[in-house]
């Protein structure tokens, strides 16, 4: 694997950049946010720039993956893992989500229909996209923006299983509770305000 890249970067273009190395010109594909930031910092071209990389290889193509930061490589590695989804989903979904904002839709603080704006997700394969991150949260630790991830322990009295777990005990399915959840972002931070606006959201349904 390739950790990083040292080298001129000589082009930006829609959806990946042109470094140069000993004379060689390297084709990296990119995610808006990167490609963003890089035409912020570096007004003028050529310049020289490092970048963290990720080289996939499959078959006969060879494709490498440039980041600005930690945070996202992480995330583009961790989409590569859920079924289904191969590079080009994993950048557009990076396009449309930050790690952060994708963890939030894991937890269930964001919905999943945020997923459905990613070109080529449709509603089947954002509810499969949700059960695979649900199942890798433990790689997320982390993404939360500086200070937010206490803050959120100071003001959060439950996480996600909490609210599972007081619904089921109210009767309700695990499927439904999962639906209700996930389509439900801001709730309170008291798990029995949060437990009543589920509970309204299910009565709807």
């Amino acid at each position: 694997m390739l950790s990083y890249l040292k080298g001129t970067l000589i082009s930006l273009g829609e959806n990946s950049i042109v470094l140069e190395m000993g004379g060689i010109g390297l084709s990296i594909t990119a995610t808006s946010k990167t490609l963003e930031n890089l035409s912020k910092k570096y007004l003028k071209l050529p310049a020289k720039i490092q970048l963290l990389t990720h080289l996939y290889i499959q078959e006969n193509k060879w494709e490498i993956f440039g980041f600005l930061s930690k945070k996202e490589r992480s995330a583009f590695l961790l989409l590569l893992n859920c079924r289904g989804i191969g590079t080009k989903a994993a950048i557009n979904i990076l396009n449309v989500l930050s790690p952060v904002r994708l963890k939030k839709v894991a937890l269930g603080e964001e919905s999943v229909m945020i997923l459905q704006q990613v070109p080529g997700i449709g509603a089947k394969s954002a509810d499969r996209v949700l059960v695979e991150l649900k199942e890798k949260l433990p790689a997320m630790a982390g993404w939360e923006v500086e200070g937010e991830q206490k803050a959120k322990q100071r003001t959060m009295e439950y996480n996600h299983e909490d609210l599972v777990n007081a619904l089921k005990n109210l009767g309700y399915r695990t499927g439904e509770i999962q639906a209700v959840v996930s389509q439900s972002s801001n709730l309170p931070p008291s798990l029995s305000e949060a437990i009543k606006r589920l509970l309204r959201a299910l009565g709807k349904r």
